[in-house]
């Protein structure tokens, strides 16, 4: 087993590994940071993660930078080149990108040919000033065919979302570990392009799998690193090498390592010690 996290782009990481290295994973599954998530912070539905309807008290070391639909689409059909045939893929994601995943499985050609909406119960309501959510989706996606190893779990699975001091938009290992196990086998290979808080990392760990965990924000490899700490097969921390580095400081998260600044005070370090 080996657990290897990885500092980079995850759009340019994947554009990379699609060249070099297709259909190496047995599955993936990731909570993408969707351009959605900005429309709630923006009219002060996620307090808690530093959002309010006033842009100036918005809070943004309790944010994290999202993606657009075209960069998901990008991404979701890499991803899916980089799964092996017969393998499955889950996607966390709201009513609307949860709408997106559907319309392009079912009208595009994308390397995906089922798709299968899960529900997420999380026991207590979140986000919201009028009916609530409570729940969240799961969009399972196949290619080809790959049979679940246990076919009497429901599509919707009750498990109390994280709370307290936590990563944000972090999910329960719990409802991980249900989707690792009922897809993968131990020694099967696992991706999550934007680990965030670690998690399907420390379920991979948990159940002998492999994992490839990528994430471009400090904070998220930090944490990562925490929370998969004291586990003996954690491979190194290190950053996708890339042709496209900004020399600026301030703007560089750690894409590439072709950068020619001091790493002693540029963010894109050759390594995480």
């Amino acid at each position: 087993m080996r657990i290897e996290i990885i500092q980079a782009d995850a759009l340019l990481w994947l554009e990379t590994e699609v060249r070099e290295r297709p259909a190496s994973f047995d599955c993936i599954i990731t909570d993408p940071p969707y351009w959605t998530l900005d429309k709630w912070r923006n009219v002060g539905t996620t307090t808690r993660l530093g959002g309010h309807r006033d842009a100036t008290k918005q809070r943004d070391e309790m944010w994290f930078d999202t993606i657009d639909a075209d960069d998901l689409w990008e991404a979701f059909n890499n991803l899916g080149l980089l799964l092996k045939k017969n393998s499955h893929a889950y996607f966390f994601a709201d009513c609307e990108v949860q709408a997106t995943l559907n319309n392009w499985v079912r009208e595009s050609e994308t390397p995906f040919n089922y798709v299968k909406n899960l529900v997420w119960d999380k026991e207590d309501a979140g986000m919201g000033y009028h009916w609530r959510a409570r729940h969240e989706y799961v969009v399972m996606l196949e290619k080809g065919k790959r049979r679940l190893n246990d076919l009497a779990l429901p599509d919707v699975q009750r498990c109390k979302r994280v709370q307290g001091n936590h990563y944000p938009t972090e999910k329960p290992l719990a409802l991980i570990e249900t989707l690792l196990l009922n897809s993968t086998h131990e020694g099967e290979r696992v991706l999550d392009p934007f680990c965030g808080s670690g998690v399907v990392g420390l379920a991979c760990q948990k159940h002998g799998r492999d994992a490839v965990l990528i994430d471009k924000s400090d904070a998220a490899i930090a944490w990562t690193k925490r929370v998969l700490e004291g586990g003996p097969l954690l491979a190194a921390a290190k950053v996708q090498e890339g042709p496209q580095c900004s020399q600026d400081a301030q703007d560089c998260a750690g894409r590439t390592n072709g950068c020619e600044n001091d790493v002693r005070d540029h963010k894109c370090e050759r390594s995480l010690k």
